[in-house]
């Protein structure tokens, strides 16, 4: 869906109609399931915790200035939700992070281009595998900075949004996450992306 349809349906489920709502929710499904899995893993929890954070969504519809704050504000409650299955189940873990934001940009091929012949196509997979495995080991808010910064594509001010806190602040995650998945990462994996292990030292 592209921005744009997003914004037109999110204007008309604000102003009452119910099935752009159901459009709406059936587009966002799968990011939203998917970053629960993230989160808490396989979880019998994760379609309530869906189906509760599209309820609070179309509970709080009128509050949303515009399409902009929809992905951030259901990111935010997905992730209290999840936290509170994760308190519940005693996994629940607050790293607290800080530290100089960098700018610079580190490309990680999470969307594989189809035109790719298939040998090609096998060894981005593979690579892609390896970084959301490295991306799973970093500290939990960095975590869960890196998932929306790489696969959900949110922006710095919609990663804020959703996490409650400032720009500077998601910056500094996203910096020292990059910093622990080049120290995570194998040499060759490294080498494979076209990242220099030592490129972005602070």
């Amino acid at each position: 869906m592209s921005n744009g349809e997003e914004h037109e349906l999110f204007q008309q489920a604000r102003a009452g109609d119910r099935a752009a709502f159901d459009l709406l929710q059936e587009a966002l499904e799968t990011p939203v399931g998917r970053f629960v899995r993230r989160l808490v893993g396989d979880s019998d929890e994760e379609d309530d915790i869906v189906q509760d954070a599209f309820l609070a969504l179309y509970m709080n519809l009128e509050r949303l200035d515009s399409s902009e704050h929809l992905r951030p504000f259901l990111f935010r409650v997905v992730r209290n939700l999840c936290y509170d299955e994760l308190r519940r189940k005693g996994r629940f873990q607050y790293v607290s992070l800080d530290g100089s934001p960098d700018d610079s940009d580190i490309s990680l091929p999470f969307l594989v281009d189809g035109r790719l012949p298939l040998d090609e196509k096998l060894h981005w997979v593979q690579l892609c595998s390896e970084v959301l495995r490295a991306i799973e080991r970093l500290p939990e808010l960095q975590r869960q900075t890196m998932i929306l910064y790489c696969e959900e594509e949110l922006s710095y001010a919609q990663i804020a949004e959703a996490m409650a806190t400032d720009i500077g602040t998601v910056k500094s995650r996203i910096y020292y996450g990059r910093q622990n998945l080049r120290k995570l990462l194998k040499p060759e994996i490294l080498e494979a992306l076209g990242i220099e292990k030592d490129s972005l030292k602070a």
